[in-house]
């Protein structure tokens, strides 16, 4: 069985084609990053607009990579939230047609699902196992003890983590996505030149914020010279992005407390950061796993087996299902 998975929630158009074996046929994904960079973020409609321009393309590809035709497709997933609305449209109602004109049934996915399940796309991960979700728009944890059941155990109160480093990176003139160049600089750097307080949510022991952070690290930037800003910037990036990790750090010993399980994983476009995967891993009891780095940040070879996995247990969609740009995650009994 062939899978086309198609992924258009934010600002990628990404197209996939995976096999019921959970064989990775074909990957692609065109990035938009150079149109959104110079606002310092995604902007919406140029995001929509983008995928409507690329989405064919991207998918004629995927098929010529797979070394497939359109007859050989047996089920369409695509992304029906969370995400930007006009971005996520594009994809369904780009599925909707093929659905109807391939006569192959559809299945709409929760983009949050995917990263989830994610790395068991290249490596064997045991459950239950705790899911680290991370990225620009995510910073939660979610209790997987198998797949299809799910249970959100912890989130981010505010910003993302991502979310952080993009607008600490604005601050010291690092462009978007600022995420890969301050793992860069921080490897330079002394992560204990500046001291950033722990955040703590009172209500929820187990939430996260990463405002205050940021607001610290502002105070340091507006008090530095020019000069010394561009001096500091290394050792900036080290110090803030231990802070941030040592918040997510303390999460999740706190959570795995609670949640006994035996690994944990980590998604999303911040899963890539090394720096992130080694302080996890250093510090915590249970083993910790990360998807191939082509898999870490949005890319649909995760929407066509998240798609398989629960068209298995619930069968096709009706072509009518909606889309949203908020979407809680919902389980399902595995067959």
């Amino acid at each position: 069985m062939n899978i086309l998975g198609i992924e258009t929630s934010c600002d990628d158009t990404a197209v996939a084609v995976v096999n019921s074996d959970g064989e990775i046929l074909s990957n692609v994904l065109s990035s938009q990053t150079e149109f959104h960079a110079k606002y310092g973020g995604i902007v919406p409609e140029i995001a929509s607009r983008k995928h409507l321009e690329l989405i064919s393309h991207v998918c004629f590809e995927s098929l010529e990579k797979a070394q497939i035709k359109w007859s050989d497709i047996d089920l369409i997933s695509v992304t029906k939230g969370p995400g930007l609305v006009g971005s996520l449209l594009v994809g369904v109602e780009y599925a909707r047609g093929l659905s109807v004109v391939l006569k192959k049934p559809i299945k709409g996915i929760n983009h949050m699902e995917g990263h989830l399940l994610s790395p068991l796309l290249t490596q064997k991960v045991p459950f239950p196992y705790m899911g680290l979700v991370i990225s620009g728009g995510h910073t939660e944890f979610v209790l997987v003890e198998k797949s299809g059941k799910y249970l959100k155990v912890s989130s981010t109160v505010d910003d993302a983590c991502g979310e952080s480093l993009d607008k600490f990176g604005k601050q010291i003139g690092i462009l978007y996505p600022a995420g890969p160049l301050i793992e860069k600089l921080a490897i330079e750097g002394n992560s204990k030149a500046y001291q950033f307080p722990l955040p703590k949510v009172k209500k929820d022991p187990l939430a996260m914020s990463f405002s205050g952070l940021k607001t610290s690290v502002m105070h340091v930037i507006t008090s530095l010279s020019s000069e010394d800003l561009l001096k500091e910037k290394q050792n900036l990036c080290a110090s803030y992005q231990y802070a941030l990790f040592r918040h997510v750090l303390v999460t999740a010993k706190k959570v795995v407390l609670k949640y006994p399980v035996r690994a944990l994983t980590i998604s999303g476009g911040v899963s890539a950061n090394m720096n992130l995967y080694k302080t996890l891993s250093d510090g915590l009891s249970v083993p910790v796993f990360k998807p191939a780095k082509k898999l870490s940040t949005d890319n649909a070879a995760m929407i066509a087996y998240a798609g398989f996995l629960r068209f298995k247990a619930e069968g096709p969609d009706s072509l009518n299902f909606e889309v949203f740009s908020n979407l809680p995650l919902a389980s399902y009994n595995t067959v």
